[in-house]
Order: C-alpha cells, then sequence, then structure tokens
C-alpha cells in the first residue's frame, strides 16, 4: 500500500507518525528583505506578513512550525544586498541558539574583506552553523570558481553541507546564468567527501541535469522545495532508485504554508520508507542527527 491509499500520521504537536525537516527556511523582518521581496510575501504569504514580517522570535516560529507538522527546520543566512535581501550569519546564530528545533546555515559573504575560508570556519567553530546556503543566482557567481575552493574545503574538512540555489528565481537582481546544476560538476568532482545539496533541483530549465548530478556523484544531493510535488516523478523518474538523495524542504515564507506540501509528498506512489526518508531520514543523516 503506498500513495494515495497509505498516510503517514503525524501531528503538529510531534505526536506519532513520521518527523519532518524542513530543510529550507528563511527567517527574517522586513529589515532584512528589499522592498520588492516584502511585496511578493505580501501576494503570495499574508500570514507571514501579518505575523512575522516586523518581528519575529524563535519561540513564536516553533510554533508556528509544530502547527505544520515540521520538528525541525534548516534556518538560513543570505549575502545577497542586490536581489533579496541580507540576513547575517550572527543573526540566524543568535536566532537558533538554544533551540534545538532550528538548526542555523552560514552563508558566505563574497564582499567582505575577510577571506572566504575564515568566514567558513568562523561560521562552523563560533556561530555554530551546521551547513551553509550557497546563493549564485542571488550573490552572482559561477560555483566553480576556484577562489570558492577555500571554502569549500573548510566545510569538506568540517564535515557541513553545502545547500546550492539551482534553476531559476522571481526576483528582481538574480541571474539565472549562475543557476544551472552542470556548474557543479567540478565541485562535486574535485571535492569528492563535501555534501552538496541542488536545492529546487534546477528548476524548471534543468531538471534533468540535476537528475544526472546524482547519477554520477554519490556526495550530490536533490533539495524539493519549490518543485511541484505531483511533478517530482515525472522530473526524477529515477528517484526510486536513489531514495536516499531527496530533502524535503518548503522555502517558507516564499510559500504560503508547509503542512500541504508534507501532504502532497505524503500522497506520491512511493513506498513508505521512502516517503519517510525524503521527510525526515535524508535530512537528519546529512546532518548528523
Amino acid at each position: 500500500m503506498w500513495g494515495a491509499r497509505w498516510q503517514v500520521r503525524w501531528d503538529g504537536e510531534g505526536g506519532n507518525g513520521v518527523r519532518v525537516i524542513d530543510f529550507h527556511l528563511h527567517v527574517g523582518t522586513k529589515d532584512h528583505w528589499n522592498p520588492w521581496l516584502m511585496d511578493y510575501f505580501r501576494v503570495h504569504n499574508p500570514t507571514y506578513t501579518s505575523r512575522f514580517a516586523e518581528n519575529i522570535t524563535p519561540e513564536e516560529l516553533i510554533v508556528y512550525l509544530k502547527s505544520q507538522g515540521v520538528h525541525r527546520a534548516v534556518v538560513l543566512s543570505e549575502y545577497a544586498p542586490d536581489s533579496t535581501g541580507v540576513v547575517t550569519n550572527e543573526f540566524t546564530s543568535s536566532f537558533c541558539r538554544g533551540h534545538e528545533e532550528l538548526i542555523p546555515f552560514g552563508a558566505p559573504c563574497l564582499y567582505s574583506d575577510v577571506p572566504l575560508a575564515e568566514q567558513a570556519e568562523r561560521a562552523v567553530r563560533e556561530l555554530g552553523m551546521m551547513g551553509f546556503k550557497m546563493l549564485p543566482t542571488y550573490a552572482h557567481f559561477y560555483p566553480g570558481d576556484p577562489a570558492l575552493f577555500p571554502f569549500y574545503e573548510v566545510a569538506r574538512d568540517l564535515g557541513v553541507p553545502l545547500l546550492f540555489h539551482t534553476g531559476t528565481s522571481v526576483f528582481k537582481g538574480s541571474r539565472v546564468k549562475y543557476g544551472d546544476p552542470l556548474l557543479l560538476d567540478e565541485v562535486a568532482d574535485e571535492f569528492p567527501d563535501l555534501k552538496i545539496v541542488l536545492e529546487h533541483g534546477g528548476r524548471p530549465f534543468w531538471y534533468d541535469r540535476a537528475g544526472w548530478m546524482i547519477t554520477r556523484h554519490r556526495n550530490v544531493y536533490i533539495g524539493i522545495a519549490g518543485i511541484p510535488a505531483r511533478q517530482l516523478l515525472r522530473h526524477f523518474p529515477h528517484l526510486p532508485k536513489y531514495p536516499e538523495r531527496f530533502i524535503f524542504g518548503s522555502d517558507w515564507p516564499g510559500v504560503p504554508d508547509i503542512r500541504s506540501y508534507v501532504e502532497r509528498i505524503q500522497d506520491l506512489e512511493l513506498e513508505p520508507g521512502i516517503i519517510e526518508a525524503i521527510l525526515w531520514g535524508n535530512a537528519a543523516q546529512l546532518l548528523g542527527l
């Protein structure tokens, strides 16, 4: 029994059933985001705009996540002043500190004078980051630029994953040319022990390229945030062959809620063990939980 005939039992208070890790969550207020991003949130997530845009606390966010059936969430930093905005590593670290439900991810600041390797070392060792969000399309860089290799070396040596935005973006200031998943082929080959997540799976132009990447590289995963659940198996028909390589994420508050996406994943014609892996197990293993 699977798909629509089988339902994972779960609840917003973390009771019986499958646990959920949301591997892709943005936390900030209107002071962090650029005006055009706030305009987007007003249209697509009025709950966030009315409830969290002025002020957001860890406690309030955790209550919200529980109401959505999410038990743990990766909270992302970003340095993209020309596109989405800036959420510093320090803010993310402070926001998540003392809350096991929240998993802090840092980001490199490419306009800082601090060397990238030093940024990565400090983020993990001092700020407690458990991974990094890489934003090629928003921060305007090619992932295979050798100047980034010292950053990758530190992430590899410290055993933390890198979550790369791949594919398109609707936001002003983004540059789609940096989002091709194949730009990470060299990186995955040069750093075989570095865990790389292709978030959004190269949507919508490059699903096939992202899918090919996991067949070539054992250290590459696909984050499904932003991919319509009903299209997941059409774009990635080999998912059942690589069930340990797909990771759930919502991209909240870019979406109006999280629970409905989890439910659509549950409805897929996949074995229960695969659904559990997508919603929790694969992320937990990647994060060492």
